[in-house]
């Protein structure tokens, strides 16, 4: 970690999401919208019990970052987790990550990210898997997946004619 993280934050640590985080993550999942989707408590609950990983990222008692991994076989209706799921027999497929604004560009999506990684390989996935907006655009993300590692495989307009996004695979 960079020291001037150190100064900046007194206390901060990667964890295990809680359901007493709910209220900020679901605030924190707002501010993300459009570049995630939208999400209510009862998809908040659904991925607390079902996702493989729910990380957040408290910085000195605040919720400034949450990230939601998944792994294949569950019943999750949305269209990019399926495609991925048609695609691969096994896989784990970041549905979101979340920062807040004052957060971003300071390397904690590169931490979530990590997380991600190392869980999908303690569960034998050999790819963890991720789609990116491209209509409405969001080149910050396009570049973060790319220079994490992520290759571009597709692209899907899963919600109509106005919206489109990328598909990316991490080979582990």
């Amino acid at each position: 970690m960079p020291l001037r993280e150190l100064r900046r934050h007194n206390r901060w640590v990667i964890r295990q999401y809680r359901q007493s985080d709910a209220d900020s993550v679901l605030a924190l999942n707002a501010a993300n919208v459009p570049e995630v989707g939208p999400m209510d408590r009862t998809k908040l609950d659904f991925f607390a019990d079902a996702a493989a990983l729910i990380s957040v990222v408290e910085l000195d008692g605040l919720i400034e970052g949450a990230l939601v991994v998944l792994e294949e076989d569950i019943s999750y209706a949305s269209p990019n987790y399926r495609w991925f799921a048609d695609r691969h027999d096994v896989f784990a497929y970041v549905d979101r990550v979340m920062l807040s604004p004052a957060t971003r560009g300071q390397g904690w999506g590169v931490k979530l990210y990590d997380a991600a990684a190392i869980t999908a390989r303690a569960l034998g996935k050999g790819v963890l898997t991720a789609e990116v907006n491209t209509e409405p655009p969001n080149p910050r993300s396009i570049h973060f997946h790319e220079a994490f590692g992520f290759v571009e495989v597709g692209r899907e307009r899963p919600y109509g004619p106005q919206e489109e996004v990328a598909m990316f695979e991490l080979v582990l």
